[in-house]
This record gives C-alpha cells, sequence and structure tokens, in this order.
C-alpha cells in the first residue's frame, strides 16, 4: 500500500483508534519500524517535500517498502477488531463461524444455539440476505446429521422462511435500484425544467407503483409475515422525496420527509449502524426548507446532523453542516456571520482545502461556488474569480444542467462586477453561440444574458430585473436565480 494512501488513513483515525492500535501490537516485534512509519506521517498534516525528505532519512534505502506494508497490514487487522464488535453483520459472521466450529468439533447442540442466535440478530435487523445464509447452513448441518430429530413440518416451514426472506431481501434490493435510479437522474439533471421533463420520470412513479402493488398482493396471501418492513418503508418514502423534490414540490417533498423522519426515529435500531440513509433525510429536508426560505427551522437539523457519530460518515457531516450553516447566512447576506461560523467549524484552511477536495465532484462544486458567493458579499472579488477559475478548470459538462450553468452566469457576472467589459464582450458572444447544456436555454439564463449585454451597452438600470415579462418559474429557473442573486448583482453594477 503506497504512502498516498496510508497518510490520509493514519489521519483519519480517532484518537481511541490509534491508542487501541498501539496497545493491541507487540512493539518488541523486530518490524517495529512501521512504527517510527506511524509516527512520521501522523506529524504532517499534508504530504509534501518535507514529508518525502523525512521518510528518506528514516527510511534509507528499500526499508520504506516493508515499513509501509507491515503498517497497513497492522492497522487494517486492528481496525477489524476494534469495530467488529459494533457491526450487526460481523456479529452474524461471527455467530455462524462459531456455529461451524462447534460443529465439527461434535457439539451439535451447542453450534444450534449459536445459529439461533445469528437469526435472531438477522431478523431484529431485517437483514435478510444473512437470514438465509445462516437458514441455509442450518439446512446443511440437518444433511450432514440425516435430519435427526426434524420432522417434515419444520423442514416445510424452513424453506418457506427462507423464500419469504429471498422475496423481501429482492423486493427491497429492486426499491433500492429504482430510488437509486431516481437519485442519479437528479444529481444528473437536477430539477426539473419543463412539464416534458416531468413525464420523463413517470416511468419510475410506475415501477414503483407495480412494485407496492405486488408487494401488497403477496403480503395478502397468508404469509404471516409484516406487509412492508422498515427498510421497504424508507425506500418508498425516500423515493416520494426526491420524486417530488425533482418536480420542483418542495412543500410535499418536505411533508413526506417529515413522515420519514417520524419512520426513523421509531426504529433507531434499524439503522444506527450504517447512518447513511438518515443523512440523506435531513440534508433532504434542509434542501427543502432553504427552497422555502424557512430558514429559522434549518439550525434544528443541522444540530440533528451534527448529533450524528458515525466514523465513516464523521468528515462527510461536517462538511454538510458546515454548507448548511453558511448557506443560511449567505442567502440573507450575513457575511460577516458566515466568516465567523466557517473559522469557528474549520480554522485550519489548509485542512479544510484537502477535506474539501476529497468530496464528490458535484458537492465540492456546489461549497466552491457558495464560498465565491461569500466572497462576493464580502468585497473580496480577486479572491472570488480566483476560486471560481479553480472551479471552471475541472470537467463540468458532467455537472447538473443549473449547476453548469451556474458556474457559466456566475462567471460573466462575476467579471461585470470588476468591470472586465472588453473579456465580456467576447465570453458573452461565445456563451451565446455555444450550443445550451442538452439542447435547451432556461429562461433565466437567457434573462441573464439580457441583463449582462445591457450593462456592456450601458442600459441597465436599477429596475431592470424586474421588466423581463418571461423570466421562468420551473423549479430549476427559481434554483438559478437564488444561487446568481441577480437582485444584489444589478444593484451592485447599475450604481
Amino acid at each position: 500500500m503506497t504512502i498516498d494512501v496510508l497518510h490520509p488513513l493514519v489521519h483519519s483515525l480517532t484518537k481511541s483508534e490509534r491508542r487501541y492500535c498501539r496497545l493491541a501490537s507487540n512493539q518488541s516485534d523486530p518490524d517495529y519500524a512501521y512504527w517510527r512509519l506511524f509516527d512520521c506521517l501522523l506529524r504532517h498534516e499534508t504530504m509534501d517535500d518535507t514529508l518525502t525528505t523525512e521518510l528518506a532519512e528514516l527510511f534509507p534505502g528499500a526499508t520504506l517498502d516493508p515499513a509501509r506494508k507491515h503498517l497497513y497490514q497492522t492497522l487494517m487487522q486492528r481496525l477489524r477488531q476494534f469495530d467488529g464488535d459494533r457491526r450487526i453483520d460481523v456479529r452474524i459472521g461471527q455467530l455462524m463461524h462459531e456455529s461451524q466450529l462447534l460443529y465439527e468439533r461434535g457439539l451439535v447442540q451447542f453450534s444450534g444455539e449459536q445459529l439461533a442466535r445469528a437469526q435472531r440478530l438477522a431478523e431484529q435487523h431485517e437483514r435478510g440476505e444473512y437470514a438465509v445464509l445462516v437458514a441455509r447452513q442450518r439446512a446443511e448441518q440437518w444433511v450432514r446429521g440425516q435430519f435427526d430429530g426434524v420432522s417434515l413440518d419444520a423442514l416445510t416451514a424452513h424453506h418457506a422462511n427462507i423464500d419469504w426472506q429471498l422475496t423481501k431481501t429482492q423486493t427491497a434490493v429492486h426499491h433500492a435500484a429504482l430510488y437509486e435510479t431516481l437519485l442519479l437522474r437528479y444529481h444528473t439533471n437536477g430539477t426539473v425544467s419543463t412539464p416534458a421533463d416531468t413525464l420523463k420520470l413517470n416511468d419510475l412513479l410506475l415501477e414503483e407503483y407495480q412494485l407496492l402493488s405486488r408487494q401488497k398482493e403477496k403480503s395478502n396471501r397468508g404469509t404471516g409475515a409484516t406487509a412492508r418492513s422498515f427498510a421497504m418503508q424508507q425506500q418508498h418514502l425516500h423515493f416520494q422525496s426526491a420524486y417530488l423534490r425533482m418536480i420542483g414540490d418542495e412543500a410535499g417533498s418536505l411533508v413526506v420527509y417529515r413522515e420519514l423522519d417520524a419512520l426513523f426515529q421509531q426504529n433507531p435500531m434499524l439503522w444506527a449502524e450504517q447512518p447513511q440513509y438518515y443523512v440523506q433525510l435531513l440534508d433532504g429536508i434542509l434542501v427543502d426548507l432553504r427552497m422555502l426560505r424557512q430558514y429559522d427551522q434549518m439550525p434544528y437539523f443541522i444540530d440533528r446532523l451534527r448529533a450524528i457519530n458515525d466514523l465513516g460518515l464523521r468528515q462527510t457531516v461536517a462538511y454538510i453542516v458546515l454548507y448548511h450553516s453558511l448557506l443560511i447566512m449567505v442567502d440573507q447576506g450575513l457575511f460577516d456571520e458566515a466568516v465567523a461560523i466557517l473559522g469557528t467549524q474549520w480554522p485550519d484552511s489548509v485542512v479544510f482545502e484537502r477535506g474539501l477536495a476529497q468530496r464528490s465532484l458535484i458537492f465540492r462544486t456546489e461549497m466552491d461556488l457558495l464560498l465565491v458567493r461569500l466572497d462576493i458579499g464580502l468585497g473580496h472579488l480577486s479572491v472570488a474569480l480566483s476560486r471560481l477559475n479553480r472551479v471552471i478548470s475541472r470537467p463540468v459538462r458532467s455537472l447538473p444542467q443549473t449547476l453548469y450553468t451556474q458556474i457559466r452566469l456566475m462567471n460573466l457576472l462575476l467579471h461585470a462586477r470588476l468591470g472586465n467589459a472588453e473579456y465580456l464582450t467576447y465570453a458573452l458572444r461565445a456563451v451565446e453561440r455555444k450550443p445550451p447544456y442538452q439542447g435547451k436555454r432556461l429562461p433565466s439564463e437567457t434573462t441573464t444574458l439580457v441583463l449582462i449585454r445591457q450593462w456592456l451597452g450601458g442600459r441597465l438600470r436599477a429596475n431592470s430585473l424586474t421588466q423581463p415579462k418571461e423570466i421562468g418559474d420551473s423549479p430549476a429557473d427559481r434554483q438559478l436565480r437564488q444561487n446568481l442573486d441577480l437582485g444584489a448583482w444589478v444593484k451592485a453594477v447599475s450604481k
């Protein structure tokens, strides 16, 4: 494993994990050099020439390779031990392994007890795939024992339970596939801009309806099991909320999200170990509240995000919390308060930028554009242009339509603030000549281009924004206008 992987891995460890790794290791081992490598990586916040130089001094010649390999193997082994007891899937796997070991040593009764514990865990936490594996292991042991003490009714009931678990698992996977497909469309295309875009979503909506209908029919046949599991209800509500957000019904989406929130609150045991869907829920609520401009309700859900204590999502949650906290202030023009929040939550700008670079392209772009808006609000136009140029240098054509359009228009609007009329003349022609994203141009985009051309011609007035009749009222248009701060721009450049 290379240093490029080891360095962020070492810095991702919590204090308790670092302590456990040291205590659980034999430091009298002749390969103790790997702990010197560990300490060296920990001393350097960033991977730079200083780190390279120190590594060359500590590990001359070819001594670095065995140290880094041993360190990686040791860290992963200790992390598996440290984290194993807290994960349901690991605990079920351990019980199955223990059962197998006991059975091979002739302790059949105790082996069966371990499998029974594994089965209860799988069913309590709705892990249908593990419940099937446990049931199959029990059936295989019955075969090896020539069905000693097993009646035909017991075997039939056992097979029926396997079939039911398989059906539930298959349905949940199918439902998850529909939700993930819808979510991909949202991240790729953003909110809809025309009625035709809304019609394109109906295929998924119809398929989800058919899936729910089939599940209801199977439940009515007398399986004796719960009609809809937590996973099914969760996926259904996530699907509905995402669909409503895509078509611009933020109020309806928020109602569904609150219903989903109640479901999560009633079943904490079923998601506490894997809270990524709960993070998506809270993030969705905050997005809807922001679009509805209900900023006073957002801090409550931001605090709920902060309360999530999951190592795998720790940094992701920290950036989502920062993003929405800044958004509240920037949207309302409270730029000094936004700077205070940024300085409090991320006092080290180097660490902040390094962590941001590890986020997804879409989130990284949204955060950067928010920081550009913040710098513009503070009057730091050169700093804003520098960050915006870094955004433009990325593969922005792979971003959703609204985000891609926002980048292009923010660039033009910022150069107008800087008074770069000559640059704008050529840039505006290039934008107007270039085919619009996906073959269509949002009304708000057209309005913005008209306003910029009015500024170039000296015809822009403080009331120019209210004059165009066709400024668009689609979800994509509303979102774009909110992120461009067009009103503030017109006021700034028309003085």
